[in-house]
């Protein structure tokens, strides 16, 4: 779904090295959006039975009714449509009791263009609005048909911390979410921690050389996402490479050092 999109957007920065004493993972590092490409990602909305709709992106699928319930999805969350008019839907995300995100999905009066925006509490207390924007490339009105992304504009930035581990493994945090992964780079699954972590998420990474890692992560032992991650030469900068089962536009985000 498309939260899990952005969440992103928001669920990579495994990392790893040789020698934790010249490990060039280890510190803090923020998320430069601008030189980040988020785009290119295809949304799929088409009309089911009894007022429902399918949702896909990707290998992932749900079938959501409008009728302003929560309804389960694959990731273990819920969805509650509203159709405020048949080109505008409020959608509430909840895991659990607790709500994720409000967001409300607008189509442009001439049908070409989709905006999404967000807007909710992280786990940290901070208040976010993200938007999404997305150009039409089949379907005739309303929200149904596909969308592909243009563009992702966040309220906030998104930091990762990371600290040695185990042999030569990482602790890694993502304060926003209160989410945390201990890890060492033997391809064996480690369990992901955190309030909104998906039942049954695991990570596994391998090393590459000092400044290449490759991760994967897994929900339940299905496959989710594969990341590479390569810090630069002069150890100020980290791009992450995300590819998804059937996603042929991969995900790229660079992340700046933090000054210590």
């Amino acid at each position: 779904m498309l939260p899990t999109t952005l969440c992103p957007i928001l669920l990579i920065g495994l990392f790893a090295s040789t020698l934790l004493a010249d490990d060039p993972f280890i510190g803090k590092w923020k998320l430069n959006l601008a030189k980040s490409n988020l785009t290119g990602q295809i949304i799929e909305i088409q009309e089911a039975k009894g007022n429902g709709y399918l949702f896909k992106e990707d290998e992932h699928s749900d079938i959501i009714f409008a009728d302003g319930l929560d309804h389960p999805t694959h990731f273990g969350e819920t969805m509650a449509i509203t159709q405020k008019k048949p080109d505008v839907w409020a959608i509430t995300y909840k895991r659990g009791d607790r709500v994720l995100m409000n967001t409300i999905w607008k189509v442009s009066q001439d049908g070409r263009t989709l905006t999404y925006t967000a807007t909710g509490t992280r786990p940290n207390g901070q208040r976010f609005h993200n938007q999404l924007t997305a150009k039409r490339t089949s379907g005739k009105a309303g929200l149904v048909g596909t969308w592909e992304t243009t563009g992702v504009a966040l309220s906030s930035p998104r930091e990762i911390y990371i600290e040695p581990y185990g042999s030569g493994g990482h602790f890694i945090t993502f304060p926003g979410r209160k989410q945390t992964i201990r890890m060492n780079f033997d391809d064996k699954e480690y369990p992901e921690e955190g309030p909104t972590v998906v039942d049954g998420s695991t990570s596994s990474g391998r090393r590459l050389d000092e400044r290449t890692i490759v991760t994967t992560e897994k929900i339940k032992g299905k496959l989710i996402e594969t990341a590479k991650s390569t810090v630069s030469a002069d150890g100020r900068t980290q791009t992450i490479v995300i590819t998804e089962p059937d996603d042929k536009t991969p995900l790229v985000l660079v992340y700046e050092r933090e000054p210590k």
